[in-house]
């Protein structure tokens, strides 16, 4: 468990530093003011491109990591946690770390990472829900996580 958790922290600031290195080499050109007419199209855009990154992660985590029920679900929590954790030193020092973004730009990027945490929070508890296991599924791919239980295929399993 502690290993999952670790995993997934280092996850949550992978995409945190993701999005910030994202904003601080193009936030002057895909961020626009409050007060611009493409100020809808262009946050429209931006949390779109947030939510398929979000879901393709936590289907990764799910499928792929963790085939627990809930991993999915917990990455999202724990990625929200650190993100936010380390968004508000960047908001702290945004002109050291966002310099080339004027005051709008900057209201508007608080906006994105709201509605991006909102995200954050949803869209892989969706996925953990979609995604099923069959009976009896969720105490087999434990016990395969776990490595308690050989595989399926026979000819994959080496006796010890």
């Amino acid at each position: 468990m502690l290993r999952q958790m670790l995993i997934l922290t280092g996850m949550g600031v992978a995409m945190w530093a993701l999005g910030t290195l994202f904003f601080m080499l193009f936030g002057d050109w895909v961020l626009v003011a409050a007060e611009d007419r493409q100020f809808g199209a262009s946050l429209f855009l931006l949390e779109a491109l947030t939510a398929l990154v979000i879901l393709g992660v936590a289907l990764v985590v799910r499928l792929r990591l963790f085939r627990t029920p809930g991993s999915a679900t917990r990455f999202g929590f724990i990625g929200a946690a650190t993100g936010l954790l380390l968004d508000a030193f960047v908001l702290l020092y945004r002109d050291e770390v966002l310099y080339d973004l004027d005051q709008g730009q900057y209201h508007t990027f608080t906006v994105w990472m709201t509605l991006a945490y909102a995200l954050f929070l949803l869209l892989p508890a969706i996925a953990d829900r979609l995604i099923r296991t069959g009976p009896g599924g969720a105490d087999r791919e434990r016990a395969l996580d776990d490595g308690l239980q050989a595989p399926e295929d026979p000819a994959a399993y080496r006796p010890e």
